[in-house]
C-alpha cells in the first residue's frame, strides 16, 4: 500500500503528512481511544525548552497513573534521536512513545511563546512550536492511527487556531472534540 492509498480516508495527502508518516506506516483507519481530563490539558504556558514541556505533560500523565518513569525517560530519549517538530497550520511538535505507557492517553499544551523543537523532517532549522501535542499509547500497533489523525488535523488552520486560540480549558476540550471526535475520551 502506498502512501496515497494509506492516507485518502484520513484526506492526508501532504509534505507534511510524508514526513509524519513513515513508509512503514501501513495500517487500515481505526479508532484508537485516548484518556484525558482537563488537568491533562495546559493553555497559556510558560517553558523554557522543549524538554520542559514534555517533563511538564508527562508530569500530568504519571500523576493520573496513565505511565511510568520508563515513558518520561524514554520519551525524552526519543526527541533527541527522533524529533517531533513539524511546520503545520500552527507549527506543533508530537512526543509520542508507547513504552511505560499504562493507559493510551492525549495530553496538550498551547505555549504563551513558541519554543525550538527539531523538526521531523530532518532540516537544520528548527520548528519553532505554538502547540505541544504528547501521546502515549499501550499497542504500538495503533500509533500509525493516531498519527493519521492528527495529520488531517494539523492542516486544518481553523482547528489548529481554535486550539490555540482557546482561553479556558472548557473550550478547548469542546474544541478537540469537534477534531478528535471518538478518539478523545474525556474522563
Amino acid at each position: 500500500m502506498n502512501t496515497e492509498e494509506k492516507n485518502k480516508d484520513y484526506n492526508c495527502e501532504s509534505e507534511l503528512c510524508e514526513t509524519l508518516l513513515d513508509d512503514e506506516c501501513a495500517c487500515s483507519p481505526e479508532i484508537v481511544t485516548l484518556q484525558t481530563d482537563e488537568s491533562m490539558l495546559v493553555i497559556d504556558q510558560t517553558v523554557k525548552n522543549n524538554k520542559d514541556v514534555i517533563q511538564l505533560l508527562c508530569g500530568k500523565a504519571k500523576a493520573k497513573g496513565f505511565i511510568t518513569d520508563e515513558f518520561v525517560e524514554k520519551i525524552l530519549a526519543r526527541e533527541d534521536e527522533f524529533p517531533t517538530g513539524l511546520p503545520s497550520a500552527v507549527p506543533v511538535a508530537i512526543p509520542h512513545i508507547h513504552d511505560g505507557c499504562l493507559k493510551s492517553f492525549f495530553s496538550m499544551a498551547v505555549l504563551r511563546e513558541p519554543i525550538a523543537f527539531e523538526s521531523m523532517d530532518g532540516s537544520d532549522d528548527p520548528i519553532m512550536t505554538e502547540i505541544v501535542f504528547l501521546f502515549g499509547i499501550t499497542d504500538p500497533s495503533q500509533q500509525c492511527a493516531v498519527l493519521m489523525k492528527f495529520c488531517e488535523l494539523f492542516q486544518d488552520g481553523d482547528w489548529m487556531n481554535g486550539c490555540k486560540n482557546a482561553t479556558t480549558k472548557d473550550s478547548l476540550i469542546e474544541h478537540l472534540k469537534i477534531g478528535l471526535g471518538e478518539y478523545l475520551v474525556i474522563s
